[in-house]
């Protein structure tokens, strides 16, 4: 098991509160610029991610888990705490990077924005921008469900608001399906803890709680409550039209890192307190990562609207996590967090390109689309590595998270004998291969081939901004390949050791 590290000072629970501190101060100053509101946010998350560097460090490196001071026992509800150990670590590290290049790209999105609605306040905008983005980063930090359900609530208004607020289309209507399926999801998780009557991940000076309990209906509940959030197929109706409909910037934190969270906590709660359950249910849980792979997959094919058309990949990729979660032995769990990682970086860039688009070229149609990539290179350069990151193709962050899920597929699928082996990797690849299909027929349709509509007046002049901040997420998907023994190794031995089911 780890080593225990308490923290000198409350980082963690700073590292929360900064960024809703800057929030409020954004609510406040409504007669500040548009570049002091950005600067604000984006301040709040640098400062945040200064304060995280070396906890980061100290887990990766030693492989501990920092525990914050600041932690109240209770007799019923357990411990309320934050804590980070290399899993939770790679989640933080996710969030805090996307929400601060994020907010840096709302500024020149949200005054285009604002124009098209003919109104429209950057210190709304901002505030809750700041409460969905620290909520996030507070629920994987949280060493309680009750704790994670309080900031996973924390993060459904101000995101349901950004939506009815900003967003397009009958943003009302799609604010209110969006606010009704992730409250209930999050509603059935948090019953079905309190149908096992234990709440802790971690407590601290006494480890981590794991294999509590063997309650179907509680097992069910927490199962079905986290997968609503995560939009697995059946339960995603909710996905296609909030995301394609939020304020592009918005969709660039629900897509890649909010649906994830979903998966985080399928690992703390359901792998970890109903191991033999979850077990007996990898069968079931396997083929339903295979289905939400294939049917966000074909549905992408379908698509006229780039960012309906990015939501359903969306879907697809929560496969991906499903799949590692439904195996549960240490490399493909590492493979399902690695992967958190990977699509944060990769969808974050492609609803970034989405934006570039309505912006520059005042279309969401691919139909106007064509030749793109004579006059948007650029634009070009970050969609091929957000395609690449999702594909899983090198040299980007993608192929890791890929591999660690196809080595530890591998080793579960060979239990069953040869010709189950050979059934399930034709699964497998088939559906792995399909995000490669749709990410390169996409950019073949908008990047090649002749020009659409709006070809002659493409540029990327009126975008360059939203460009210059995306081109730190194509670095870092690259970065983050050539560094991955640093992260990735630390994420194994931990699921060895705590999460491994087999």
């Amino acid at each position: 098991m780890p080593t225990e590290y308490v923290l000198g000072y409350p980082i963690l629970w700073a590292s929360v509160l900064i960024p809703i501190i800057a929030g409020f101060i954004n609510a406040s100053a409504r007669r500040a610029s548009k570049a002091t509101h950005a600067g604000i946010a984006a301040g709040s998350w640098a400062v945040t991610l200064a304060l995280l560097a070396p906890v980061l460090a100290k887990v990766f490196r030693d492989n501990v888990v920092a525990v914050d001071p600041w932690y109240a026992r209770t007799s019923s509800f357990g411990t309320l705490g934050l804590f980070m150990d290399s899993i939770s670590a790679l989640m933080a590290m996710s969030i805090a990077v996307v929400s601060f290049i994020i907010a840096l790209y709302s500024a020149p999105y949200m005054e285009h924005r604002f124009h098209e609605m003919g109104s429209g306040s950057f210190s709304t905008y901002y505030f809750l921008y700041q409460l969905f983005t620290a909520g996030m980063l507070g629920a994987v930090l949280a060493s309680n469900a009750i704790l994670f359900y309080l900031f996973l609530e924390l993060t459904l208004i101000p995101s349901a608001l950004l939506i009815v607020l900003y967003g397009y289309g009958d943003r009302f209507k799609v604010g209110l399906i969006y606010l009704i399926w992730t409250h209930v999801g999050a509603v059935l998780f948090i019953i079905g803890m309190f149908v096992v009557g234990r709440f802790d991940f971690y407590v601290p000076g006494a480890g981590y709680v794991t294999d509590v309990s063997h309650s179907l209906a509680a097992f069910l509940l927490v199962l079905i409550g986290a997968s609503v959030k995560m939009a697995m197929g059946g339960l995603h109706l909710w996905l296609p039209y909030a995301h394609a409909e939020a304020p592009t910037p918005i969709s660039a934190l629900l897509s890649p890192l909010l649906i994830g969270i979903g998966g985080y906590v399928l690992l703390r709660a359901g792998i970890g307190y109903f191991g033999s359950l979850w077990s007996e249910a990898t069968p079931w849980l396997f083929l339903w990562a295979i289905v939400t792979m294939l049917y966000g997959g074909f549905l992408v094919l379908s698509q006229r609207d780039i960012k309906r058309l990015f939501a359903y990949s969306s879907i697809s990729q929560m496969g991906y996590l499903m799949l590692g979660l439904s195996i549960a032995n240490a490399e493909a769990e590492t493979g399902a967090i690695l992967h958190y990682l990977t699509h944060a970086l990769g969808k974050a860039l492609l609803f970034g390109v989405a934006g570039i688009f309505i912006v520059a070229l005042g279309t969401r149609d691919l139909e106007n689309m064509g030749g793109l990539l004579r006059k948007m290179p650029y634009t070009g350069a970050l969609a091929l590595v957000g395609f690449m990151l999702i594909s899983g193709l090198p040299p980007t962050m993608g192929m890791w998270s890929e591999i660690y899920l196809v080595f530890g597929f591998s080793k579960w699928a060979m239990g069953y004998g040869l010709w189950s082996f050979v059934a399930l990797t034709i699964l497998v690849i088939a559906s792995m291969t399909l995000t490669v299909i749709y990410s390169f027929t996409t950019f073949k349709r908008v990047f090649y081939g002749p020009g659409g509509p709006v070809y002659e007046e493409a540029s990327e002049k009126p975008a360059r901004s939203l460009i210059a901040s995306l081109l730190v997420l194509l670095v870092l998907a690259i970065v983050f390949f050539i560094v991955i023994g640093w992260f990735a190794d630390p994420v194994a031995q931990n699921m060895k050791t705590v999460y491994a089911l087999r």
